[in-house]
């Protein structure tokens, strides 16, 4: 449905318009095409190894590669695959190897519940014309997407809840972070929890985790040495941090999906029932219509038609945000340091709305076509003869400036090797106080995106995420765009037909050669950067290019008849 009004109040100096619709956007070319080259189920079969598979230890490593033409069947064999012996379609999950044995695949896939896309558009514009050609007109434009395109991970661990006390997964294993990340002794952990907390490990696992653990992992009952055991008399509080920061020391820090999936492991190697994994997979990222957007705008405008002379200038404020804002043809988990299409927290997606890629707060651009008033019937050179309007007349000068702030980074400060939330994507890193830019560039070094700031003392601001949390998105933003293109041009009418004009032109591009930086070298965040007074790495917000393009001049003609 479409609707439209346009109403002048005064007989035609003044118009006012605005109209709504409702429509569904197109989808569907670029999914077919990912998953026919990237699903594991469906059209083709393949085999990968999980993460984890294979270490550097003796009796752990993975096949060597002895050279070009090798047997591919026989690493497969190695790698614990099989090859089947015959392919049926459409392929099933039953024929895939590691189904229901916690292979901890990473796949990608898409939602059987897609539909259309939906947006909500509409606008209202007040136009006015004024003396001596000149119009100006301002405008409201709001557009509002549901169901829009967005990845999420449908096999993200359980955020397991207590029904007793209330307490669900991400409120428990935040409580265990904090004591972890303030260096609490592990003896002191039940003292230092909520009772509520005690309670929750209590109430959702069976009673002597640490010796199930031990069970499983092999490891003797003996935490005062080096490569020991859990104590068996840890609380299960006690255990689940235990994989954090005892002696055994299974991971450095906040990864907290590594031992969701490792007590998971520990309860099936005992006979009990798993609490957080999907045995199938460690990560499925699937394509589904879940996202939201909002754009608002106000638009400005200028126009003035004279006899020799055309402009036109534009402001825009907008504001646009929405959940993820990666395009169809991205695939799996995102790209590189950024999430693009995928939401980080498949339980809480709400928490990944924020600014979009694309969002620029404040536009202006203007053009200008001015031939200049000399030569015959000019005001200059009116009465001018054919060899003086020849020099003076046919002169031409035009422009083009452009001008807005700064797009959002895209991508944010994220942990560097900690998986708090989801067991394949990092989160992303937040700040504990109020960080700003400095304007100056370093004044030693390559410009970073903090300028000449305490770079340390700004890496050393943020935190690793806690479990469930996904961090803040586009945070950042790069340095406003700025470009001023002029083009000067001379037109000559040929003696034998006064209609038929040869122009030359020189035109110049980025006229001021202002080169405004974008692109970030690494943003990881270590582990407890302000808890440790880390240093940040060399290239820790470095610039890594510019936008748009360095100054750049051409000369041409044109024949006009």
């Amino acid at each position: 449905p479409r609707i439209a009004l346009a109403w002048s109040p005064d007989g035609g100096k003044t118009a006012l318009r605005g109209g709504f619709a409702l429509n569904n956007d197109y989808y569907g070319q670029a999914l077919a095409v990912d998953f026919d080259l990237n699903n594991t189920l469906g059209f083709a079969s393949n085999f990968t190894n999980h993460a984890n598979t294979f270490n550097i230890t003796p009796g752990t490593l993975g096949p060597l590669f002895m050279g070009f033409g090798q047997d591919v069947r026989s690493l497969i064999g190695t790698a614990g695959g099989t090859v089947p012996s015959n392919l049926t379609f459409p392929t099933s999950a039953s024929s895939l190897d590691g189904i229901n044995t916690f292979g901890e695949r990473i796949e990608q896939s898409l939602d059987s519940n897609l539909h259309a896309p939906t947006e909500y558009v509409w606008n209202f514009t007040i136009e006015r014309q004024l003396p001596k050609g000149a119009v100006v007109a301002a405008s409201y434009i709001g557009r509002l997407g549901k169901s829009l395109l967005a990845r999420r991970d449908v096999a993200t661990f359980n955020n397991l809840r207590d029904p007793k006390t209330g307490v669900d997964w991400y409120t428990a294993g935040t409580a265990l972070e904090k004591l972890r990340a303030q260096g609490v002794d592990i003896s002191q952990v039940p003292a230092m929890l909520p009772a509520k907390i005690n309670q929750y490990f209590d109430d959702m696992f069976p009673a002597q985790l640490a010796q199930l653990i031990n069970n499983y992992e092999g490891l003797p009952p003996d935490p005062g040495q080096n490569q020991g055991g859990f104590d068996p008399n840890w609380t299960n509080a006690q255990a689940f941090l235990g994989y954090q920061t005892s002696n055994v020391g299974f991971f450095s820090g906040n990864d907290y999906t590594d031992v969701q999936a490792e007590i998971d492991l520990a309860l099936a190697a005992n006979g009990l029932p798993i609490r957080f994994m999907q045995p199938q997979y460690g990560a499925l990222s699937t394509w589904a219509t879940i996202g939201n957007s909002n754009y608002n705008a106000l638009a400005l405008s200028f126009r003035e038609r004279l006899r020799g002379l055309t402009l036109d200038f534009n402001y825009t404020w907008s504001h646009s945000l929405d959940d993820a804002s990666g395009l169809q043809s991205e695939s799996g988990f995102g790209n590189f340091q950024t999430n693009g299409a995928f939401i980080p927290s498949a339980l809480r997606p709400g928490d990944n709305y924020s600014n979009s890629d694309f969002d620029v707060r404040h536009s202006i651009n203007a053009d200008v076509v001015w031939q200049l008033p000399f030569g015959k019937g000019e005001a200059f050179g009116r009465n001018a003869g054919r060899a003086l309007d020849a020099v003076l007349g046919g002169w031409q000068l035009s422009g083009i400036f452009r001008w807005n702030t700064g797009l959002p980074t895209g991508v944010s400060p994220f942990d560097e090797s900690q998986w708090a939330t989801d067991w394949n994507v990092q989160s992303n890193s937040t700040p504990t106080r109020a960080i700003h830019t400095c304007p100056n560039k370093p004044a030693n070094g390559a410009p970073k995106l903090f300028g000449s700031c305490n770079v340390d003392q700004i890496y050393q601001s943020f935190r690793n995420a806690y479990p469930g949390e996904s961090g803040p998105r586009n945070n950042f933003r790069f340095p406003g765009y700025m470009d001023l293109d002029l083009g000067l041009g001379k037109s000559f009418k040929m003696p034998w037909n006064e209609n038929h004009l040869l122009q030359l032109r020189w035109d110049v591009f980025n006229v001021t050669n202002t080169q405004r930086l974008t692109g970030i070298a690494d943003f990881a965040v270590a582990q407890d950067p302000g808890l440790n007074q880390l240093s940040a790495p060399p290239d820790w917000s470095n610039f890594t290019q510019i936008q748009g393009q360095p100054r750049a001049m051409q000369i041409g003609a044109r024949y006009t008849f």
